[in-house]
């Protein structure tokens, strides 16, 4: 996986928040009064209430809710490949960088080193190393 799908992580999950309350906002019903009479004489006036939902408005809560789904996939794979790494440390340099969105001063700390970029050389050290698998396959 490439750095830069790594991260967007952080993005996709505001973005995920933020389709799903549009969609809400889109599933909330219509309501208004409206001003109408009697049908037959005496023609008084009466006041109705009315309610329903813009027909466009299911058109654009799906085009929201695939955009939703697509960002969903994207963070799942981004969460999966974090998942498999084997090396403990690795994977929670990825973790803490792309997940909580740590600084790697940060992280090298968390992980006891003095140096504050022993982390992102483990981090590029690691990704030079899986895409030189990438290119053997």
């Amino acid at each position: 996986m490439e750095r830069e799908t790594l991260a967007q992580y952080r993005d996709l999950k505001r973005e995920i928040e933020h389709l799903e309350q549009r969609i809400q906002r889109l599933k909330t019903t219509v309501i208004d009064s409206v001003r109408a009479s009697n049908a037959e004489f005496p023609y008084q006036e009466i006041h109705v209430t009315i309610e329903g939902e813009v027909s466009p408005k299911k058109e654009l809560e799906n085009i929201l809710a695939l955009r939703s789904r697509q960002c969903q996939a994207m963070a799942l794979s981004i969460e999966r490949f974090i998942a498999d790494i084997d090396d403990s440390r690795i994977r929670q340099i990825f973790e803490l960088r792309y997940i909580e969105g740590w600084t790697w001063e940060k992280i090298s700390e968390r992980l006891g080193a003095t140096n504050e970029s022993y982390a992102r050389k483990l981090h590029n050290k690691f990704l030079e190393e899986r895409e030189g698998e990438d290119e053997i396959r």
